[in-house]
């Protein structure tokens, strides 16, 4: 008997006509609220239309088409014209029937180089508020976060393929440390969230989307295909069981594990349909075409088949599944062994679902690999999907269910919501852009705090012979944000196709002090007075250590300047007793105010004191207070206070600016904001120049708040608010 091609799921008369095909040619309608899903498989493209009511998922239109040539290899899409004009014939046809436009479309990815991650954070909530499922859904967000940093940190750094998350499943909810299934509408302290997340290269994602691109379809939901299976065939009730679900397509086997009411784990085998299609065309020298078909008749009791010579052969199609009974056996093989790695032990039962599912002897061979009753190992078709009204569509086999998971999976919101942004002529690949901002897409793109809004310079605090001096840093130059070449904001909200730029922060100059900025040229002299060697000039002394000009003075340095350029400043420096006394420089007498020169030699000696005849002063008797004594202190050459005017020094005027700065307490300290150069308020993100903390590392839940309350990066300060940032 002759093997028959496959045909295209639709419904059809009995003459082959369309039943839309009669109907009068009109404008066509809006997609609207129908569900529209595409499967691209490895062999064929599955396009379904359908609708949701009261809890049931109605399919409407269903067709499937299969590529004319090997466009996919292992699930990935290799050639995206030909997969596209595939595409594009399923969507037509769909169209056609419903006399619709068809503009959004929800998709699903094989897990090839699937990786995934576990996480389980704790997050801090109000007890004053019950949680909505709004928080509900941002908790799953910054968990999937967390996974997405965990995976980027485990890639080499060489590796420039990017990972994107296509699907999560959450394993517990924890509520102030007690389980709980729903964390809605109930208070607390602390929510604690494990998830599961599934991750693939940008290829794999990226070539699903230049697919819909060049289709002018828009992705409203990506999802991963054992986990749309999993929505149809073993819905959150079932998952009490630990059941394992397997998909085997053309190119790939995706397994997903269900335990204790969750999804647990996923997996993936890049041993499929293909290889048993493999084995034939080797075994029996036929094209790919012919393995397929040959393939696919376990339903006949015997295949005709012609080889690549042109000769026919007829064989019993028993014969013909024994032959290749041993691809059969590795396939079943690959499969037990991925679920034992990701379950750790035989599971409950199994359902196989997929085009691969098919093949004779295939449960049997699972069941008998884990040693569990071959009645637990299912071929999953129609009969086991629950919510889903398949009407007069021909969907009924197993190769279907994961078309229908995903098109379920739209209605359950559960899927991804992928937008591109371009920033800085670089495209961006991020999901659920409902909520983000230029500061969120910035944080995605690995920007640092002082690139968004720069870091102010340092001020610099001394004392300078005992009086506090203060210079000030340079402000920062805010960074310029545009969209669509437009200003915006850093809280501007972004969407999918905006075009976003920055020009990077400007952060502002630390003051700089060095001892020559103060007193110049610092190099001591030498004079000898009496044969006796004293130093003479400007001399520095930080916190009691002798520094030369170029020393650049530190916070709290306590700096001491000194300088003596007369004899008299020599003389009081180290104490020398100048009563009656003289002073000669070679042959000469000079005064105490003589400016001293380098290797100068001087002499003192005494003078006689002239006599002086009496003078008789009568004053007349006036009470008067007596004067109070002078004590004198010892000054030594090096604790001299600086003259008022020194000619050396060239003193540095404090920076100073119009707007004062603002006061705040920051983790329990006094600390002030640094000025603006323009009005705008001051907001929370600037604190993180304040403070050592790294954003990149994330080392538990981050507590923002402002007087008590929950603050957000763009919350506004003022003066004298209590500010608190920390890991938590």
């Amino acid at each position: 008997m002759a093997v028959s091609k496959s045909k295209s799921v639709n419904r059809t008369s009995k003459k082959g006509k369309s039943k839309t095909s009669t109907t009068v040619r009109q404008n066509k309608k809006r997609q609207g609220n129908l569900i529209f899903s595409i499967d691209i498989g490895t062999r064929t493209v599955v396009g379904i239309v359908g609708k949701q009511v009261d809890g049931i998922f109605h399919i409407i239109e269903a067709v499937s088409i299969a590529h004319t040539k090997r466009a996919m290899v292992d699930g990935q899409i290799e050639e995206i014209d030909e997969v596209s004009r595939v595409v594009q014939a399923v969507k037509a046809e769909l169209e056609k029937r419903l006399h619709v436009t068809l503009t959004n479309v929800s998709i699903a990815a094989a897990g090839r180089a699937l990786k995934t991650q576990h996480v389980k954070i704790d997050i801090e909530v109000s007890t004053n508020e019950p949680i909505t499922a709004e928080m509900k859904k941002s908790f799953e967000v910054e968990a999937i976060s967390q996974a997405q940093a965990e995976i980027d940190k485990l890639q080499k750094a060489d590796d420039v393929v990017a990972f994107y998350c296509v699907g999560h499943s959450v394993i517990s909810y924890m509520l102030d440390n007690y389980p709980i299934k729903s964390v809605v509408g109930h208070k607390g302290k602390k929510v604690t969230i494990e998830v599961i997340a599934a991750f693939l290269p940008s290829i794999v994602v990226e070539s699903l989307y230049a697919v819909t691109d060049k289709n002018k379809l828009t992705v409203s939901s990506l999802t991963l295909e054992p986990i749309a299976a999993m929505n149809v065939i073993i819905p959150p009730e079932v998952r009490l069981i630990n059941i394992a679900l397997v998909d085997i397509g053309a190119g790939t086997s995706d397994i997903a594990v269900s335990r204790n009411g969750s999804i647990v784990a996923y997996a993936m085998a890049t041993t499929a349909g293909d290889e048993i299609t493999d084995e034939i065309i080797k075994k029996y020298l036929v094209d790919f075409e012919m393995a397929e078909q040959m393939k696919l008749s376990s339903n006949l009791t015997e295949i005709t088949y012609k080889d690549i010579l042109g000769m026919e052969y007829t064989i019993q199609t028993s014969d013909f599944f024994k032959s290749i009974y041993p691809a059969i056996d590795v396939l079943a093989d690959t499969i037990v062994q991925h679920i034992i790695d990701v379950n750790g032990e035989a599971p409950s039962a199994i359902f196989l679902v997929g085009g691969g599912s098919q093949i004779p002897d295939l449960p049997y061979i699972i069941a008998k690999k884990l040693d569990i009753p071959e009645a637990r190992v299912a071929v999953g078709g129609h009969n086991f999907i629950k919510n889903v009204a398949i009407g007069k569509s021909e969907l009924s086999g197993p190769e279907f269910v994961t078309p229908i998971g995903i098109a379920v999976t739209a209605t359950m919101e559960s899927g991804y919501d992928f937008s591109t942004i371009t920033l800085n002529d670089k495209k961006f690949r991020v999901f659920d852009t409902k909520n983000m901002s230029i500061l969120d897409l910035l944080m995605i793109a690995g920007y640092k705090t002082r690139q968004i809004i720069g870091h102010s310079g340092k001020n610099l605090s001394f004392t300078l012979n005992g009086e506090q001096m203060k210079f000030k840093g340079e402000i920062s130059t805010p960074s310029q944000l545009f969209i669509n070449d437009n200003p915006a904001k850093i809280d501007s909200p972004v969407k999918h196709g905006d075009n976003v730029s920055i020009i990077p922060a400007t952060s502002g100059i630390t003051a700089e002090v060095s001892i020559s900025d103060i007193a110049g040229e610092v190099a001591p002299k030498y004079i000898t007075l009496d044969d006796v060697l004293y130093e003479f000039g400007t001399s520095a002394v930080v916190n009691g250590n002798v520094v030369d000009a170029s020393y650049q003075i530190q916070n709290q340095d306590e700096v001491c300047i000194t300088s003596i350029s007369k004899l008299s400043e020599l003389l009081k420096a180290v104490d020398f007793d100048t009563t009656n006394c003289k002073f000669q420089k070679g042959k000469g007498v000079i005064s105490t105010d003589y400016f001293l020169c380098e290797n100068d030699k001087i002499t003192s000696f005494k003078a006689e004191p002239k006599a002086v005849a009496p003078t008789i002063i009568v004053v007349p008797p006036v009470f008067q207070e007596p004067p109070k004594p002078v004590v004198e202190q010892p000054v030594f050459a090096k604790e001299l206070e600086i003259p008022q005017e020194i000619p050396a020094m060239k003193p540095i005027e404090p920076i100073l600016t119009n707007t004062p700065a603002m006061k705040i307490t920051l983790n329990g300290e006094e600390t002030f904001l640094p000025e603006k150069i323009d009005s705008s308020p001051h907001l929370f993100l600037e604190v993180f120049n304040l403070i050592n903390i790294d954003l990149t590392k994330k080392q538990g839940t981050l507590v923002m708040s402002i007087n008590g309350n929950n603050a957000q990066y763009t919350s506004k300060l003022s003066e004298n608010d209590i500010v608190q940032i920390y890991w938590a």
